[in-house]
């Protein structure tokens, strides 16, 4: 019994570091890309404005195709709907390599976008194959993965992009067959249960009898407020920061990849070496805190700063503020309800991030195109300063939130 036990824990470990295999050459295929898109699309010859709209196109398939490639992935399986999803992705980089007019790089987001939802799926894998103690642990080690690609895929795809804007396209297409194939020849199916019948609603898109639930309870309501809030202010910048140093700073699409790769850096050493230390010395509350002062002073030299070099300095402001925020206020979110609501809650605040993500590259496209580029940081820093008063006049340190 013990040597068929072991034999099981081999197979499971052997899943989960295919799955999280998996997972990086996702994230790096789409790190890869993000600091190139928007050169590629000026080269095209479209405005900011123009650029903002089809940046969002990506985030507003991904809002209505992730539950529904969840869904699908209940009744045909998790492996068919990762290779659909991955063929997807490996399309929608091969059409991106050849965008030489616009609507091939409208169709590349969109095909990516609407069928390459390979992180819902490979989520539910993990979920299929862990024991629920073990859960939390191995969610842990696929965000760390989640990180390591986000570190890399930008330095390669701006030392990429100094040969052409097509080569990082062509290359993250490399690098998603490379995924493609393990799943293919090594990944096995994990859900033993496929349900019989799939009924997809709006309310499975965004949960909105969980929202109305949710938003009754006033404490519930501040954290979903703030979260979104966060969400707003970071995404704003983040989703067009290419096209604000563009215009500010003057960098190319290989700065805008150093940029990147220096923020997922400090964002892995921070999450690893110092924020559990200083929620044990200060408490959640005084480090959210610390957090918001740190993404609020971050903007604010973002606001002032035109120079390459200097640019690295409020980036750690950033790192440092996310790495801490975001924890935190997911943390609190999870522990304002029941464990059996914890799902639900974060589903409905998935739902408001998502909606963030698709609205913020619009506005922040008109931002760049009738505005000063100073604006744009101004703007998020303004949402973080909202959070730390809300936060301040909310809630104090023996709260409950």
């Amino acid at each position: 019994m013990a040597e068929t036990s072991d034999i099981s824990k081999e197979k499971l470990d052997k899943r989960i570091l295919i799955i999280f295999l998996i997972m990086f050459t996702e994230v790096l295929g789409f790190s890869m890309v993000a600091p190139v898109i928007p050169f590629l699309a000026l080269s095209l010859g479209l405005n900011v404005l123009q650029i903002g709209l089809i940046l969002s196109i990506f985030s507003l398939c991904q809002f209505f195709a992730s539950p529904v490639t969840g869904k699908l992935s209940d009744r045909y399986g998790r492996r068919p709907l990762l290779i659909v999803s991955q063929i997807s992705t490996f399309i929608g980089f091969i059409l991106l390599g050849l965008a030489n007019v616009v609507w091939i790089l409208i169709l590349a987001r969109l095909v990516d976008g609407l069928l390459g939802s390979n992180m819902t799926v490979s989520q539910a894998y993990i979920s299929d194959v862990t024991e629920p103690e073990n859960r939390t642990k191995v969610y842990g080690y696929s965000s760390a993965v989640f990180g390591a690609g986000l570190i890399f895929g930008p330095f390669i795809g701006g030392i990429l992009s100094t040969i052409s804007y097509s080569t990082p396209m062509f290359f993250a297409a490399g690098v998603c067959l490379v995924s493609i194939l393990l799943v293919v020849i090594f990944l096995p199916e994990s859900l033993t249960v496929k349900e019989e019948k799939v009924r997809i609603t709006f309310n499975d898109i965004f949960p909105i009898d969980d929202a109305k639930r949710f938003f009754k309870d006033s404490k519930i309501r501040k954290l979903l407020i703030i979260f979104l809030l966060y969400s707003l202010g970071f995404m704003l910048f983040i989703s067009t920061y290419a096209l604000f140093a563009e215009m500010q700073i003057n960098v190319t699409a290989l700065e805008v990849g150093f940029f990147m790769a220096w923020i997922g850096i400090l964002r892995v050493f921070f999450q690893t070496v110092l924020i559990s230390p200083l929620q044990k010395t200060f408490g959640e509350n005084k480090v959210l805190k610390i957090g918001i002062i740190s993404m609020i002073t971050a903007f604010t030299i973002l606001i002032f700063t035109t120079t390459f070099l200097f640019t690295f300095i409020p980036l750690v402001f950033i790192a440092f503020g996310t790495g801490i925020c975001r924890p935190v206020l997911t943390s609190k979110l999870a522990n304002s309800v029941e464990r059996e609501e914890t799902g639900s809650l974060l589903g409905v605040n998935n739902a408001f991030m998502s909606i963030a993500q698709i609205i913020t590259p619009i506005i922040g496209g008109v931002i760049l195109y009738y505005l000063n580029s100073q604006i744009l940081p101004l703007i998020s820093a303004s949402c973080f300063v909202i959070i730390f008063i809300i936060w301040s006049f909310n809630v104090s340190e023996k709260d409950s939130l």
